[in-house]
């Protein structure tokens, strides 16, 4: 080689293709080799209405997922096999590029010979068509199925991340401005923290080993600690939003009625990382509509059940437990009318009031008792046998006169066909003397 040459040499990159020309005719045998042995696809395409491959090389087939004899079918419509959600926007993109003879950079989804979907990376640059008019594209294709993917999860994680970060400035402006206790339970540490603000407590508190805790503090009333436990062991299992309404001393002091919104929060695998909330005393309103509910179902006089909410409450006694034993009583004063007009309404009122004291002492809880009206009562027992509600009549007649008739009353009865049986008795003791019991079947 002259000094000429040598000097040429220099003035060409150790990358420069012109380098190749040493390879003079024998870069047509070498070019095939190359392009069967690369790890990336490559294609020549000619652009029509649709894409027409015109070459394609084994890695291209790798990289799809296809054999060659599966895409055989394919080669003179691309896009059948890209996903159809992505064919209009890349059909646009060549539409626009392909007449300017510009650069394809363009990343889809298209379909495996499986059924399964990938994602493509594409990069292609026109050459020089000497068949026809028609653009033509040397591509190069990437399977970035892996690398979207990746991408996906992150961009998810970082979402999740956007919204806990959210969630979390959220519940300290709560804990700042909410009057009443906020709460978060950590499922994985097993630890409740309370953050109070009321007028005299401004505390944070931390209790851990908290379901431990919770079986041996009067936290939660005995009679609502099963419902408060199942509905946390739910919201720490799967994301849940939920209310609650429980008699508690979160607040301090004795129990009081508390209302609980609570709702839970997951990770991207799903697994529950805190349950959070905020309580509110509600113990005055309840009370005051446990007040009004009182006043409207109780009669005034006799502290009993009005005639309507009597039945109600003895109809739904019986449908929630079918199998128990029940019989229904009416009973009626004797004379009452007299007494009336003997000693006056006010000293007949006081009658009423000690006839009603004495069927709750005789029944206590085993019964359900109403003033079905004037000097009428009604009662529904539970769980008694008739001899024992005959016993138990009698000592109360010692005191007090009164016929009384008595059904039984069971899962397929009506409240009225009921009625109906047991006032006939009433009135079988009525029209043979005073001071009577009577049983009556259908």
């Amino acid at each position: 080689m002259n000094c000429w040459e040598n000097e040429m040499e220099q003035k060409f990159d150790i990358s420069d293709y012109h380098r190749l020309k040493f390879l003079g005719k024998d870069a047509e045998e070498i070019l095939p080799l190359l392009l069967d042995h690369m790890t990336a696809g490559v294609g020549l395409f000619e652009m029509t209405d649709t894409i027409h491959a015109l070459y394609l090389n084994q890695a291209f087939f790798d990289c799809i997922g296809y054999t060659k004899e599966a895409y055989a079918c394919n080669i003179n419509d691309i896009y059948a096999t890209l996903y159809p959600e992505d064919v209009s926007g890349f059909a646009n993109a060549i539409s626009m590029l392909c007449p300017q003879k510009e650069n394809i950079s363009y990343s889809l989804r298209g379909y495996r010979q499986d059924g399964s979907l990938g994602w493509f990376d594409i990069q292609g640059v026109a050459v020089d068509n000497h068949i026809s008019d028609n653009p033509l594209y040397l591509v190069v294709v990437h399977d970035i199925t892996q690398q979207k993917e990746a991408e996906d999860r992150i961009q998810e994680l970082n979402r999740l991340n956007a919204e806990l970060l959210l969630q979390e400035e959220r519940y300290h402006i709560l804990e700042a401005t909410t009057q009443g206790v906020l709460f978060e339970y950590f499922p994985d540490k097993d630890t409740m923290v309370f953050s109070y603000n009321l007028p005299n407590n401004k505390k944070r508190r931390e209790v851990p080993n908290y379901q431990d805790y919770l079986k041996h503090s009067p936290m939660v009333h005995s009679e609502h600690i099963k419902m408060f436990k199942e509905a946390l062991q739910k919201a720490c299992m799967t994301e849940t939003e939920g209310d609650l309404e429980y008699l508690s001393t979160v607040s301090g002091g004795g129990y009081r009625w508390t209302a609980t919104h609570y709702k839970s929060v997951a990770g991207p695998d799903g697994r529950i990382l805190s349950v959070m909330g905020r309580i509110c005393d509600i113990h005055d309103s309840k009370m005051e509509k446990e007040r009004i509910n009182y006043r409207a179902e109780i009669d005034g006089l006799t502290k009993v059940y009005r005639k309507d909410i009597a039945f109600e409450k003895m109809e739904e006694l019986v449908r929630e437990a079918p199998n128990s034993r029940y019989y229904f009583i009416i009973l009626d004063l004797d004379d009452f009318k007299q007494i009336n007009d003997k000693y006056g309404h006010q000293y007949g009122d006081e009658v009423l009031k000690d006839v009603s004291s004495s069927l709750q002492s005789t029944f206590a809880e085993n019964a359900i008792i109403g003033r079905f009206g004037g000097d009428e009562f009604i009662v529904l027992t539970k769980d008694l046998s008739l001899e024992d509600i005959r016993m138990r009549l009698k000592i109360s007649q010692m005191t007090t006169s009164y016929c009384a008739g008595i059904a039984p009353w069971n899962a397929n009865s009506t409240s009225q066909s009921v009625f109906q049986i047991a006032d006939k008795a009433m009135y079988q003791v009525k029209s043979s003397g005073k001071n009577g019991i009577a049983y009556m079947e259908e």
